[in-house]
């Protein structure tokens, strides 16, 4: 009986013996982090994969249209406009002296008619945006310089019109679309469109969808929706405070970096095309 009561307290001491030593582990100390979340899980070897891939292809040149739609109008039309201006004659004023009679009769100014006849662009510009300049402008910065930093060459669609629309006539300068698809293809291999979208449920209000064409076949190599948000991010690194210590707020996600994301994605998908 004695050998029976012992054998279980044994059990008990052992029991309450492991359960402070493991109540007690880390108390007081900060958690053990995970790694940290990241868009990519290895992005120096995603950059060295679009490299690779982007110099196999030749190293097209690209240029990006920002916010601005490649429409399926074929010309540029023109309305003749004409603006008149007329203004009425004025009326005569009579001059009163103090003694209140009337001593002058003043002539009121007459009008100038001007007209102007001339051209308007029928078609309104294709730029089109969801974001004020201040918050679209970091966005398109980072999408440009993601991909110039992996090694694109970027060409720019404005200074590309501007040098064919030196070498033509003024007729031809009319033709917006006609001049730049000229441009385009004489200084550009793709095409990168990337237009925005309102979206309520995107971290910045707008959702984007990019494009990429071979200008010279028409041929679609890379199509793709993002709302530029980045990975989860883990709360932050433990620091000092009043009582203890705490955590910092994770970091939000920038404009800039909602870019970058856009233009990783785009990357990911040409490498994976070329590939």
């Amino acid at each position: 009986m004695a050998m029976r009561s012992i054998l279980p307290l044994g059990g008990v001491l052992l029991c309450a013996l492991a359960i402070p030593a493991q109540a007690q582990y880390r108390e007081g100390m900060p958690e053990v982090m995970a790694a940290p979340v990241t868009a990519s899980a290895d992005p120096a070897a995603d950059t060295a994969a679009f490299g690779a891939a982007y110099r196999k292809a030749g190293k097209p040149r690209m240029a990006v249209l920002w916010n601005r739609e490649l429409t399926d109008t074929l010309s540029t039309g023109h309305d003749q406009v004409a603006q008149l201006t007329q203004a009425g004659q004025g009326a005569a004023v009579t001059a009163v002296g103090e003694e209140g009679r009337s001593v002058a009769q003043v002539a009121g100014a007459s009008s100038v008619t001007t007209l102007r006849v001339g051209e308007r662009q029928a078609e309104p510009d294709a730029q089109r945006s969801s974001l004020a300049e201040n918050e679209d402008w970091p966005l398109m910065t980072a999408f440009n310089t993601r991909l110039r930093n992996a090694g694109v060459t970027l060409v720019d669609r404005n200074v590309a019109m501007r040098g064919k629309a030196a070498a033509g006539s003024a007729a031809q300068r009319k033709d917006v679309q006609t001049l730049e698809t000229q441009a385009l293809r004489d200084k550009a291999d793709l095409l990168v469109e990337v237009l925005q979208t309102p979206d309520a449920k995107a971290p910045f209000g707008v959702l984007f969808r990019v494009e990429v064409k071979r200008i010279s076949s028409g041929e679609l190599l890379a199509s793709l929706v993002s709302d530029g948000k980045g990975a989860e991010r883990g709360p932050g690194r433990f620091v000092a405070g009043a009582k203890g210590f705490v955590r910092e707020a994770a970091p939000e996600q920038t404009l800039a970096e909602a870019g970058d994301v856009v233009a990783a994605a785009t990357l990911r998908a040409l490498a994976a095309y070329w590939n």
